[in-house]
């Protein structure tokens, strides 16, 4: 009796171990990229308007206990480019803290973009909006839930990267799907916030993703282009 009592308790310490390392082990396990400009037929030598659609998801092997991005790097094709021109920049203190009604309200002109983003794979949702926060800076207002929490995630273009950082860690809860839309906007008289040539007949896009539990992930995304004549 009194071996099997030793026996139960160490059968059940060693599950207790598994079961502890099942989820201390939460790692993000692979990323994917799809990214889209429209329309696809540009000139050849002349940079033209268009909009940039990007998804990027994420996946865990366990959400619960999942730790959040630290920093994702998008590396811009050579033949696509931002101008910020004529957009005035909105202040973060406009929009930081703030739920998507009240940015949307401080800084009307300075929006540029937006969508969707799901968290924990789609557990909750919630809306994205960019905002220009001058040439280099780019404001992405996200908001989980409905009236939940708030989060101001701040882009800097850098050359042909695109870099978004002060992501907070927040274990259990991540951004694990974005789905947003740069608009067709006009920043001056022939400018457009994203602009793009045909030059290769192909646009490419990747990113690497930095995670606060130590992991890095990538993924790339292509699309053609059709040259005007």
């Amino acid at each position: 009796m009194r071996n099997r009592k030793y026996l139960i308790g160490a059968l059940v310490g060693v599950l207790g171990v598994f079961a502890f390392s099942s989820t201390a082990s939460a790692v993000p396990t692979s990323q994917t990229l799809q990214t889209t400009l429209a329309p696809a037929k540009q000139s050849k030598k002349t940079f033209g308007g268009v909009s940039l659609h990007n998804i990027i998801g994420t996946n865990f092997d366990n959400f619960a206990t999942s730790q959040s991005p630290k920093t994702t790097t998008f590396t811009i094709d050579p033949n696509v480019k931002f101008v910020n021109g004529n957009v005035p920049p909105c202040a973060l203190s406009s929009v930081q803290g703030k739920f998507t009604a009240q940015a949307q309200a401080a800084c009307p002109q300075s929006i540029t973009g937006g969508g969707t983003v799901q968290v924990n794979g789609g557990a909750v949702g919630g809306t994205v909006t960019f905002f220009s926060g001058g040439p280099t800076t780019i404001y992405v207002q996200t908001d989980i839930g409905p009236g939940a929490t708030s989060l101001t995630i701040i882009g800097t273009i850098q050359g042909k990267q695109l870099v978004f950082s002060n992501i907070p860690n927040t274990p259990g809860l991540v951004l694990s799907n974005f789905d947003t839309t740069f608009n067709k906007r006009k920043t001056g008289k022939s400018s457009y916030y994203v602009m793009a040539r045909c030059k290769k007949k192909k646009w490419s896009t990747s990113e690497s993703t930095n995670f606060y539990s130590g992991e890095t992930l990538s993924a790339s995304s292509s699309m053609k282009c059709k040259q005007k004549k």
